[in-house]
């Protein structure tokens, strides 16, 4: 609880610099794709001098750069992953059932999952390179993808304060 608190008084503190701001949100956003299990939207409610826009933006293209790296790591360790899994016959299970979800849903299931405000991007992110057999989705798209749902999440998140009558800073 001190890290979120601390993370908090940390970032209302450079709220009115907009530049060094959105380099920070840019790098929370990267590491919130990583390996931070907490929600993105966090950025968003900080440092009124940055328009929406920059933040939106700011958000896909934290998301799109730790896309990159996930999907990256999930090729080099998805076959230790597969031998792991088959060992058990209800992880097997599983593991055909995320299979089969990735290459259904692809690119149209990925966007509409990181879309979801407050879902934790790390799970969903990993699964989907993860269990991305037979190239069923590619890393441009891939980043692209997580590119406008960071953009999309972040306009759904300021609708929902706006229609709420909320300021979302």
């Amino acid at each position: 609880m001190d890290f979120i608190q601390g993370l908090i008084q940390f970032l209302e503190s450079l709220s009115q610099d907009p530049f060094l701001y959105s380099v920070v949100f840019f790098i929370y956003a990267v590491a919130a794709t990583t390996f931070l299990p907490i929600p993105v939207e966090v950025g968003l409610f900080f440092s009124p001098e940055t328009p929406i826009v920059v933040k939106a933006l700011v958000l896909g293209a934290g998301k799109a750069v730790g896309s990159v790296l996930v999907f990256t790591l999930g090729g080099k360790v998805s076959n230790g992953v597969y031998r792991l899994m088959s060992k058990s016959k209800v992880l097997s299970y599983i593991m055909r059932g995320m299979q089969w979800f990735v290459f259904r849903t692809r690119y149209v299931g990925l966007y509409l999952i990181l879309s979801i405000p407050l879902m934790v991007d790390t799970l969903p992110i990993y699964i989907f390179s993860l269990f991305n057999q037979e190239g069923a989705m590619n890393l441009r798209y891939f980043a692209l993808t997580n590119f406008l749902a960071g953009i999309t999440r972040a306009f759904i998140v300021y609708a929902i304060f706006l229609y709420l009558g909320l300021k979302l800073v």
